[in-house]
């Protein structure tokens, strides 16, 4: 299900993005549900209290309190993975949307057709990320993973363990770190350690020596890896 938030302090636009985003989902028949809120504020409480993760975020850029475009750049701090589709009345924001890679622009009065557009858009993003899988033999049993599940993959002795995002199970499989790496490749895999890869789209914190991803686990950063892990986090930041 996609879970779609829409935040705007103007009641009409955002009961236009609201209707225009459900009437779609209803008649395409896709599962979907839209959530409201009149600041950015409200929007944070709603996604600290974890109960939510939002796939797609609707965020006008001027509002009362925290603007919509501060309020993106601590988006990013917790989430790489979301879209975010800014909303506002000038254009002079689009180069700093940039720097929290938002996926697109609508510029007010609301057009049903453009929040559409921009939404198809960010449909099209989200599951081009979900294509990106592994296939993993474990137990006599093969299975396929999405890259974007997996938090970090941890070498244990003879064992590679995949360790999971959302609820922290762990997946032993009987290979050599670099025999996987090498096997299983993907665009979001940062070597950090001789024995650990990260995925950077769970990357919550990034320091000289470590990082910190979401859920809490630190990963360290060590001399050999170093120069290398720091090339790939920001290019995978700024792409």
């Amino acid at each position: 299900m996609l879970l779609i938030a829409v935040c705007d302090d103007n009641n009409t636009d955002r009961n236009e993005i609201c209707t225009t985003i459900e009437t779609y989902l209803h008649n395409e028949r896709i599962s979907g549900k839209v959530f409201a809120y009149d600041s950015a504020e409200k929007l944070n409480l709603a996604i600290e209290s974890k109960k939510f993760r939002f796939d797609i975020i609707f965020l006008d850029i001027i509002m009362g309190g925290m603007d919509g475009m501060t309020y993106a750049h601590l988006i990013r701090k917790q989430d790489k993975l979301v879209k975010i589709i800014f909303s506002t009345n000038s254009t002079e924001y689009v180069y700093e949307g940039y720097e929290v890679n938002a996926t697109g622009y609508l510029i007010k009065p609301m057009n049903p057709n453009k929040i559409l557009e921009n939404f198809k858009k960010a449909v099209a993003q989200i599951a081009d990320i979900a294509k990106d899988s592994i296939s993993i033999t474990s137990g006599g049993v093969t299975q396929r993973i999405l890259i974007n599940e997996i938090c970090y993959l941890e070498s244990r002795k003879n064992q590679v363990e995949i360790v999971f995002g959302e609820t922290g199970q762990r997946l032993a499989i009987y290979t050599k770190l670099d025999d996987f790496e090498q096997l299983h490749q993907s665009k979001m895999w940062i070597r950090s350690h001789k024995s650990y890869i990260v995925n950077f789209l769970h990357i919550e914190q990034y320091t000289s020596d470590q990082f910190v991803l979401r859920g809490g686990a630190v990963i360290p950063i060590s001399r050999t890896y170093k120069n290398k892990a720091r090339e790939c986090f920001y290019t995978l930041l700024h792409n």
